[in-house]
């Protein structure tokens, strides 16, 4: 689908009045707009976005409604679909992250793995830690994805964290660390250890 920009509305109009006289310049554009040239310049080639303020300002200069000014506006939000797939690859691990550090059922199915008496059952484990069992089920497969857990041939379930008596707090940053590593494989960059379960897009 063809985003409707709102620079080619200003290309057009540009290019109409440097047919009525060859000798407008940008900069003679630029001030009629009420912006520098510079701006403008970056603005038609297309590597600056338009901001919403100046669309409305520039679409009442060039006699355009405020219905037309609108729609100019909302299209300028729409990412491409490189940006959109960033944008969606960004949600995906935050939520990744961010249910690490919030969802304790993560920890509590890697506690219990380690017990003689543990069962390889989202609902036993769900009674054992108060938890719904879909929670657990998607902690289960959270678990799987980040190659902290393992089912084996005969549906036993095994803890990989390689971590000999992890507490808590060593478990999650270990989950962190893999979903780091995670992000990375899909070209999204985890945020700092101040805020781990900040995720930004490549070249942040």
């Amino acid at each position: 689908m063809q985003v409707l920009e709102f620079r080619d509305g200003l290309e057009r109009e540009f290019d109409a009045r440097r047919q009525k006289n060859p000798r407008y310049s940008l900069r003679a554009f630029a001030t009629f707009l009420g912006t520098d040239h510079s701006t403008l310049s970056q603005i038609l080639k297309g590597s600056r976005r338009v901001p919403a303020a100046s669309i409305r300002s520039w679409a009442r200069k060039l006699g355009m409604s405020r219905q037309e000014a609108a729609v100019y506006v909302a299209s300028e939000h729409v990412p491409d679909a490189a940006t959109a797939t960033r944008q969606a690859q960004l949600l995906h691990w935050t939520a990744e992250a961010r249910s690490i550090v919030t969802e304790t059922a993560h920890w509590e199915i890697v506690r219990l793995s380690r017990m003689k008496t543990f069962r390889a059952d989202c609902r036993w484990i769900a009674q054992q830690i108060g938890a719904e069992v879909d929670d657990v089920n998607m902690a289960f497969s959270r678990l799987l994805r980040l190659g902290l857990l393992e089912v084996r041939s005969a549906g036993t379930w095994r803890e990989m964290t390689g971590l000999k008596s992890p507490t808590e707090k060593e478990f999650r940053k270990l989950a962190l660390a893999r979903v780091r590593e995670k992000a990375a494989e899909a070209h999204v960059k985890l945020g700092t250890r101040r805020h781990p379960n900040k995720l930004e897009p490549p070249g942040h």
